[in-house]
C-alpha cells in the first residue's frame, strides 16, 4: 500500500453499539436515543457489555480531578435554565464577559476534555492493534493526538505506534470540504520542515493512513500534527510545506505501550 493511503478499518466490535453506549454514558445522546438504547439493553448482551466497559473506563478518569469553579456568568445561565433564579453562592468573577462567550468557551472545553479522555483512556472506537510494521519486537510507545474544529464541533482521534507503519484516524463526524479541495495531513517534527502524511479523511468512520519509516521516527513530542486545505488533484509528496490554508494544528502526545 502506498505511503499516505487512507482506507476504512474493519471493526471487531459493532460501531453502532459502541457509539450508542459511549454517548449514553457521556450524557450526549438525545432523549429518544437514550430511550431506544435502554430498550436495547434489555435484550442485547453486547449492549450491556459495552455499557459496563464505558462506565468502568470513563468513571475512573475523574477520580483524581480537583473541582473547578466556573465563571459566575456560566452559573447564571445554568440557574436560568433550571428556573432557580439567582442562587449563586460562589466567587464573583474578576471581570465580566458576555454570557454567550462564556457558554461557548465551556462548551468547547467540555468537548475537548471528552476527546482527551477518549484518547488517553484508550477508548478509540476502532480499538486499533499494534502490528510490527518495521520489525520492532514490542510496541515501545503509542502516539496520540486530537484534531478538533471548534466552529463545527467535528473531531478526529489519532493514534500510532512507534515502529508501526500505520496511523489510525477516527473521524467522529462529517466535515464538509468544498468541491475541488481536499484535506491533507502533515507531521511537523521538532526540527525541520513538515512531512506529508497523505489525504485526511472528512467522513465519519475509522481509517488507516500508511506512514513511512522516516515519518514514524520523528513523531515523538513536541512534534505536531497539521491539516491543510489543498487543491484536489495535486500531489503533496514532493512538497516541504502545505501550499494551501492551514486548518488545524494539534500536539502529539506520547504514552508507554
Amino acid at each position: 500500500m502506498p505511503v499516505g493511503a487512507c482506507v476504512m478499518t474493519s471493526q471487531e466490535r459493532d460501531d453502532d453499539v459502541v457509539l450508542e453506549a459511549g454517548e449514553y454514558v457521556l450524557g450526549t445522546a438525545a432523549p429518544d436515543e437514550r430511550d431506544a438504547f435502554e430498550q436495547r439493553l434489555k435484550t442485547d448482551p453486547a449492549a450491556r457489555r459495552e455499557l459496563a466497559y464505558w462506565e468502568r473506563r470513563l468513571g475512573s478518569l475523574g477520580l483524581g480531578l480537583a473541582p473547578v469553579q466556573p465563571p459566575a456568568a456560566v452559573w447564571d445561565r445554568v440557574s436560568e435554565t433550571l428556573s432557580l433564579g439567582d442562587t449563586r453562592t460562589a466567587a464573583t468573577p474578576r471581570s465580566q464577559a458576555p454570557a454567550a462567550n462564556d457558554s461557548r468557551f465551556w462548551r468547547g472545553a467540555a468537548i475537548a476534555a471528552t476527546l482527551v479522555a477518549l484518547v488517553l483512556g484508550g477508548i478509540l472506537l476502532s480499538q486499533p492493534t499494534y502490528h510490527h510494521g518495521f520489525g520492532e519486537p514490542d510496541p515501545p510507545h503509542a502516539y496520540t493526538s486530537i484534531v478538533y474544529d471548534d466552529p463545527t464541533g467535528t473531531g478526529w482521534l489519532v493514534t500510532a505506534w512507534a515502529g508501526d507503519d500505520e496511523m489510525q484516524v477516527v473521524a467522529l463526524g462529517d466535515y464538509e470540504v468544498p468541491e475541488g479541495k481536499v484535506l491533507r495531513a502533515w507531521l511537523k517534527p521538532e526540527e525541520g520542515e513538515p512531512m506529508p502524511l497523505g489525504t485526511w479523511p472528512h467522513s465519519k468512520g475509522g481509517y488507516n493512513m500508511t506512514l513511512s519509516e522516516a515519518t514514524v521516527k520523528r513523531m515523538a513530542p513536541p512534534a505536531k500534527l497539521m491539516v491543510s486545505m489543498e487543491d484536489a488533484g495535486t500531489s503533496d509528496q514532493t512538497r516541504s510545506a502545505p501550499a494551501g490554508k492551514l486548518m488545524w494544528s494539534a500536539p502529539i502526545l506520547s504514552r508507554a505501550g
